[in-house]
């Protein structure tokens, strides 16, 4: 749903493209950008940056097959984006991940979840600055989705809000500047670019949204007030549409409860007589298929990931979406959320009969059939238990990892900060740096060897995998470990420039999109030779980008800063020749002459 919507906001075909909504507006660069989420995976977080600093999205199989646009958008970056996402949540994928990851080190926080909650929000806060009249207002974005920051192809819900920043403080963010104020502190990262985002948060005024009356919202976080949770107040209907849900959620929804409500097949089957008259689920024909790259979460295997609450009062309708599922957890302050309600006339947006039939999400669904929760389900939930105890546990020890140099290659020994409380019962252990295959059983109580990497796979992402009594029972996990003898940055953005930018035609097209405004991915995608899965890119034959003409368009909107920082990347590239690098070269030392401080 976006401010182009007209009505029927939960009709499918009012589509939220992710990507194209983090892209920046025309004239406007990117200032800050802090993303949550609940989990997350890397091929889908590295576009992300390519969408926020090069005004274009790209897919995952692009970004593994064409590198350049990811590495030039992380550059410019570096200092500018934020991603917080549980401890111990990212997703495991198969085989080594891209050296590009160790770039994101900086960008992706782990947030350690409440006592016997989880750090579940799902919202991103953009802001942009004026590239090209000074006389234009600063203006943020609001993202808030049901979905996390992974590959799996859901049904959900999502809201896209634009405003500008006002002179005068709006009545509309008070929610979100608190949760802004309790998340930088957890997160440890108080830089310029997000308290700048946080300070102007309060004067936003969001773009009116067509017969949606003002929006407004809640956020629940550690340490709260109650009476500033998210509660539904009165109704005369209700439906709800959350993938989980249990008794102790739906008694907080007060009043009569839901009439309706669509769920995962499993847990409308644990709620007994709890039950609404009418319960539906994800039609079976929609659920997405099997992906052996990805290690779905229970939402993604089900194919809903969106979370509504949709009221009746009055000529009313009340839509109420974002992270919370309706449990206890996800309703009473136990977990970490973002809510944002709509409201308009019935007649206008529709009702919940309009909103779920045959013009909104009713092709969609279908009606559950009663079943009881079967022998296998619950053996999955304890393992799942056992398993969510031992991530706590292995994030809660703090991991250490430390590089020991031996001439060309490094040696990583995995160690924890803390003695490791691990759960009751058998349960095996291996883990790798991400970057690496072939991982090392691991011994609580002992230093484990990981083995020899190069400089550029180097990265402070260990991946866990925790193996149960058979077969089925094994689990794996992300989480980023402290090291205070991890070679600097620089060094290691050195050797991975040497790995990915190892041609002169690579080398031209990575330094102009680190300057232009909207560099042409194709032409990055194009030089390597062939271009990425789906024939995007003209291969090795692309032609050459314009140097020349960027840089003197940089120069000439005075970016000294920018053609500075580029100069000191420019030292840390391979060495490379021929007649186009030549040129280059020659006119690269007369620039520096110009920009000499």
């Amino acid at each position: 749903m976006t401010a182009k919507t007209q009505t029927q906001p939960l009709a499918p075909g009012n589509r939220v493209d992710f990507n194209a909504a983090l892209v920046p507006p025309d004239g406007y660069a990117l200032a800050a950008a802090i993303g949550t989420t609940f989990s997350m995976d890397f091929p889908t977080a590295l576009p992300v940056p390519v969408a926020l600093a090069l005004r274009g999205a790209m897919g995952r199989d692009e970004i593994t097959a064409s590198p350049l646009a990811a590495l030039a958008a992380m550059q410019r970056l570096r200092e500018k984006e934020m991603i917080c996402v549980e401890g111990g949540s990212i997703h495991a994928s198969k085989g080594p991940q891209s050296p590009l990851v160790a770039l994101i080190e900086d960008m992706v926080v782990g947030i350690q979840p409440p006592v016997r909650g989880s750090f579940h929000p799902k919202i991103w806060f953009l802001r942009f600055e004026p590239t090209e009249d000074a006389g234009e207002p600063i203006r943020q974005r609001l993202i808030i989705m049901s979905r996390n920051l992974t590959r799996d192809r859901s049904w959900d819900a999502g809201l896209v809000l634009d405003g500008i920043e006002k002179a005068e403080t709006s009545d509309q963010n008070p929610a979100l500047v608190a949760f802004l104020d309790w998340l930088l502190p957890a997160a440890k990262r108080l830089r310029a670019p997000f308290s700048g985002l946080r300070d102007g948060l309060p004067k936003v005024l969001w773009d009116k949204v067509p017969g949606i009356g003002k929006p407004y919202f809640h956020a629940h976080f550690p340490k709260q007030s109650k009476d500033q949770l998210w509660r539904p107040g009165k109704y005369a209907r209700l439906a709800v549409i959350s993938p989980f849900c249990d008794a102790a959620g739906l008694k907080r929804l007060g009043g009569k409860g839901p009439e309706r409500l669509v769920a995962c097949d499993d847990w409308l089957a644990k709620l007994g007589d709890q039950r609404p008259q009418v319960c539906q689920v994800l039609n079976g024909s929609l659920l997405p298929e099997a992906d052996d790259e990805n290690i779905p979460d229970p939402e993604a295997r089900s194919g809903l990931h969106a979370k509504l609450f949709i009221r009746e009062r009055d000529d009313k309708t009340f839509i109420t979406l974002g992270s919370g599922n309706a449990t206890g957890a996800g309703l009473n302050g136990t977990n970490v959320e973002v809510f944002a309600t709509l409201s308009g006339k019935t007649e206008v947006i529709g009702g919940i009969d309009q909103m779920l039939g045959d013009q909104g999400l009713g092709p969609l669904l279908e009606d559950w059939t009663l079943r009881k929760v079967t022998d296998a389900e619950l053996a999955a939930d304890r393992f799942d238990e056992r398993v969510r105890d031992a991530r706590r546990a292995l994030v809660e020890a703090g991991p250490t990892l430390e590089f020991h140099a031996d001439g060309t290659v490094y040696h990583a020994t995995l160690d924890f900060a803390q003695a490791l409380k691990w759960p009751d019962g058998p349960m095996g252990l291996k883990a790798r740096l991400v970057t690496t295959s072939g991982a090392k059983d691991v011994k609580p109580g002992a230093p484990s060897n990981l083995g020899t990497l190069k400089k550029a796979q180097i990265t402070t992402f260990i991946e866990f995998t925790l193996i149960g009594e058979t077969a089925d029972e094994t689990a794996a996990f992300v989480t980023s470990a402290a090291s205070t003898t991890v070679p600097p940055y620089d060094e290691r953005l050195e050797a991975l420039l040497a790995d990915v930018v190892d041609a002169p035609d690579k080398v031209l097209r990575f330094l102009t999109a680190m300057l232009e405004d909207r560099p042409d991915l194709d032409s990055l995608i194009g030089g390597w030779g062939g271009g990425a899965a789906g024939g995007r890119g003209a291969g090795a034959n692309a032609a050459l980008p314009p140097v020349l003409e960027t840089l003197l368009a940089a120069y000439l909107a005075g970016r000294d800063k920018d053609i500075r920082e580029l100069d000191a990347l420019i030292s840390k590239m391979p060495q490379s020749e021929g007649k186009d690098m030549n040129d280059f070269k020659a006119l690269w030392a007369a620039f520096r002459e110009v920009i000499k401080p």
